[in-house]
């Protein structure tokens, strides 16, 4: 289209106000498409969840209803509840622990969290992590491994379906959600003999696909039959992705990253979401490797918030889930004789939560930051806002804190003995690092000490508890590091009992400190076995080199 216009003077004022009203509208068109393309990367999700694992570390119904009224306050929408063995199951009797539920206590927590607008999900693995229940010989005929407990034989289809089928049945009657998560992850017994005799010609890693789609298909069955909609984790679909459009149309997928490449796994979700047009949920952590009883990885589980969040809003991800492990769920076992189980112990456990005046909550909020707002999450500067007004510090204060919980001496390993698998005897001097973390960590603990909240002093106080248990760990890693040495002689070992002795004294007075911070929140019996817990190399060494029979 050809338009001339009259530049004459007579007509000059309508010639400029076309020009206003098109540069205006040229402008306005530009705000609409930075607004699209604003409002289309800053991903609302449908589904904000906070998955709550009770493997270890079992709350009480009044601290588990005090654990939702917080998780509601912060704005998750649903609560992905792993029961495992603390679920009343009524066919299975032998599976609920000493810390199971009641029904009653089941129906009273679903309830009271749908009354605050949360969603409650239920978690029952059902290939791996399944060590509380194929523990028992019951279950044994399901094994796919004599040794390691942890994983059903996926070949054996008929028999774990008619196991599932009861379980999923029980559970289902006591839970209103429209999903339920099947598990699936860390299954890594797939190379068992009957394994590889149904792999047949397809080899090692479509075998593998297949076997696990099979066996994975089948549960996601059961639960549909039951109107449900099946939530499975990602990991091994992403390993073994060649039989995955095998798998039922409506199963959703969560993909657990914490901290790695996207692709980590093997496939990167957003391949198949593409590919296949699948549902993915992320999952991020608060807990999690490289977490045990002496390190929290503050500023590993934050950068991950950012991150993380940033690629599932890109990828286009429908839901987020924060999780939080109190445990690795690897499990060691104690045997008698014929291959009896006497027992079993988990390799990890972390530092307790303790809603709502939590050590973790600082973490938890940032995951909502990251999740709500449109810009990535900065780690450092939302770690020292949110100080300021949690604990009322001032802005030096709340750097200093924020310092002190991601410093490096907090997590790091500290070598001792020789290296593994190294063939030569001693640590080289480089590697000898326990004296400088426990230094280092003094230091942190006198700036801590000089840092003083205005309010939530009892959230505060779990820093303060988590940096002591640190040094005293540190501490013990020390005398550790002298008597394994090639050095150590009887002079030293007068003086090692002597250090001993000190260290068994103040751990009394952490005893008494971590008990306070925990009562209610964790059962009696629970704090005294955490409390032994960190204690317990302590002891063994002392009786060790006191020669106490």
């Amino acid at each position: 289209m050809n338009i001339k216009y009259d530049c004459s003077k007579k007509n000059g004022y309508s010639y400029f106000r076309f020009l206003f009203l098109f540069f205006f509208l040229n402008l306005w068109s530009l705000v609409c498409v930075a607004e699209a393309v604003s409002t289309d990367e800053h991903k609302k999700f449908n589904v904000v969840a906070y998955h709550v694992d009770l493997r270890v570390q079992v709350m009480p119904i009044k601290a588990l209803k005090l654990m939702a009224k917080e998780i509601a306050s912060h704005g998750f929408n649903t609560l992905i509840m792993e029961w495992e063995a603390t679920y009343p199951y009524e066919q299975h009797r032998l599976i609920p622990n000493r810390y199971a539920y009641s029904r009653e206590e089941i129906a009273e927590f679903v309830k009271y969290s749908e009354s605050l607008g949360l969603d409650v999900i239920p978690l029952q693995q059902t290939l791996g992590h399944l060590e509380y229940l194929l523990r028992y010989e019951r279950y044994a005929y399901l094994r796919a491994d004599k040794k390691d407990l942890s994983q059903i034989d996926p070949t054996r289809l008929k028999e774990a379906k008619a196991l599932f089928t009861e379980l999923f049945g029980d559970i289902l009657s006591t839970h209103k959600s429209k999903y339920v998560h099947i598990g699936g992850d860390e299954t890594r017994i797939l190379n068992c003999k009957r394994c590889q005799e149904a792999w047949g010609k397809d080899g090692e890693k479509i075998g593998k696909s297949k076997l696990y789609v099979e066996y994975m298909k089948m549960i996601a069955e059961i639960v549909t039959a039951q109107g449900k909609t099946p939530i499975m984790w990602a990991d091994m679909i992403l390993a073994y992705p060649d039989a995955i459009a095998q798998m039922p149309k409506n199963v959703i997928y969560i993909d657990w990253n914490y901290g790695w490449a996207f692709n980590h796994f093997g496939e990167e979700p957003s391949t198949l979401i593409k590919k296949y047009g699948l549902t993915f949920w992320g999952a991020s952590a608060i807990r999690s490797w490289p977490d045990d009883y002496y390190v929290t990885n503050w500023a590993a589980h934050m950068n991950n918030q950012a991150d993380y969040v940033t690629y599932a809003k890109k990828a286009g991800f429908d839901g987020m889930v924060l999780t939080s492990w109190s445990t690795s769920g690897e499990y060691t076992y104690e045997w008698i004789a014929h291959a009896e189980v006497v027992d079993i112990f988990p390799m990890r456990q972390v530092y307790p939560h303790a809603y709502p005046n939590d050590a973790f909550r600082m973490n938890t909020s940032a995951f909502i930051e990251a999740i709500s707002q449109s810009n990535k999450l900065l780690p450092d500067s939302f770690a020292q806002q949110y100080a300021q007004k949690r604990f009322g510090l001032t802005v030096d204060e709340s750097q200093s804190l924020w310092n002190i919980l991601k410093s490096a001496s907090l997590g790091l390993k500290a070598d001792i003995g020789s290296v593994p698998l190294s063939g030569v005897p001693g640590l080289p001097s480089e590697k000898r690092k326990a004296s400088q973390y426990l230094t280092e960590v003094v230091q942190l603990k006198r700036k801590l000490a000089s840092i003083r909240p205005k309010q939530n002093v009892q959230e505060f106080s779990h820093f303060v508890m988590q940096v002591d248990i640190r040094e005293f760990y540190l501490r013990f890693r020390v005398i550790q590091d002298l008597v394994e040495s090639t050095s150590f002689s009887e002079a030293d070992r007068i003086s090692v009992v002597k250090q001993l002795e000190a260290l068994l004294k103040d751990s009394r007075k952490l005893d008494k400190r971590f008990e306070k911070l925990f009562t209610g929140k964790l059962y009696k019996s629970e704090i005294e076995n955490l409390n032994k817990i960190r204690s317990k190399q302590v002891v063994i060494l002392y009786e060790q080199l006191t020669r106490e029979k």
